[in-house]
């Protein structure tokens, strides 16, 4: 399990625009692409709906790309029934509107198609394979409801048992909890439908984590590329927790991060590698 992150007692720090930053050494990275691509899984976070951070994303991707062109892309927003259609993207066999049709993008996700399509489009350019990670909601509301035990694998797409949530996590989730409309009404930490959350979010970072670890069975010599929200990876809960538990653990994560807030100071890191970019807002700046 992992232990609970604890406060540093270091100055909070700022970051540089187009700087990379590591807050495990507190000091910007030049080698941080090298860094990132001596790894089996890197894993991208990101707020679903910031331009900068999928322009960030499509970036560290094609840096990433010229050292290990051998690679696998792995996407939070499609579910694993629209694999075939992906697939057909990849080799070249769709165009955009045919593509976003055949995955009924606006049902499976919700957000803009522009902000991704730079993404999609980079890995059908170069043939790469592309990753459904998620699972249906209905079927996550299912396991939500009825839990693991009672949830034949069949009917929650085969994705395992995950691995518990460390103390730390449940008290993240918890923050979100409150934010979210079963939880809006004062619900206690020890409540149902409180488990019932964090059942729906251990499965859904458990089969985006069973996901990856069949790609790099699949492909062993390949980088695996994960693109998600920036709350499935930090301080090295969620997903990352998920793949070790697996048997992954040569695991990268790296964030966005705004140049106008403080950089967490905590052990662990809220990320291996931390990107400064332009607050929301501010004229877009071009990504050296």
């Amino acid at each position: 399990m992992r232990p609970t992150p604890v406060e540093l007692p270091i100055t909070a720090e700022r970051l540089t625009i187009g700087a990379w930053f590591d807050p495990r050494r507190s000091e910007e990275r030049k080698d941080a692409i090298a860094m990132l691509g001596t790894h089996n899984v890197v894993l991208l976070g990101e707020t679903h709906n910031e331009p900068d951070h999928h322009r960030w994303q499509l970036h560290t991707i094609e840096t990433l790309f010229s050292l290990r062109p051998e690679m696998v892309l792995g996407f939070e927003m499609f579910p694993r029934r629209v694999q075939p259609v992906l697939d057909r993207w990849s080799r070249g066999e769709l165009n955009e509107t045919a593509f976003l049709d055949e995955v009924d993008w606006p049902r499976i996700w919700g957000f803009e198609s522009q902000l991704y399509l730079p993404l999609f489009s980079f890995a059908r350019k170069y043939h790469l394979p592309m990753v459904a990670l998620n699972v249906d909601r209905e079927t996550s509301r299912r396991v939500a409801t009825q839990g693991f035990a009672s949830t034949p694998l069949v009917d929650r797409e085969n994705v395992g048992d995950p691995a518990p949530a460390s103390p730390s996590y449940r008290e993240c989730l918890f923050g979100w909890f409150k934010n979210h409309p079963a939880g809006r009404e004062g619900t206690a930490a020890n409540s149902a439908r409180f488990e019932s959350f964090v059942r729906a979010q251990l499965f859904w970072d458990c089969a985006m984590a069973e996901a990856i670890a069949r790609a790099c069975r699949d492909r062993p010599r390949a980088l695996a590329v994960g693109i998600m929200g920036r709350g499935h990876i930090e301080y090295g809960d969620g997903v990352p927790h998920q793949l070790a538990a697996v048997g992954i653990d040569n695991i990268a994560t790296a964030l966005p991060w705004s140049v106008d807030i403080d950089c967490p100071r905590r052990n662990p890191p809220i990320a291996d590698l931390l990107f400064g970019i332009a607050p929301a807002g501010d004229c877009e700046l071009p990504l050296q």
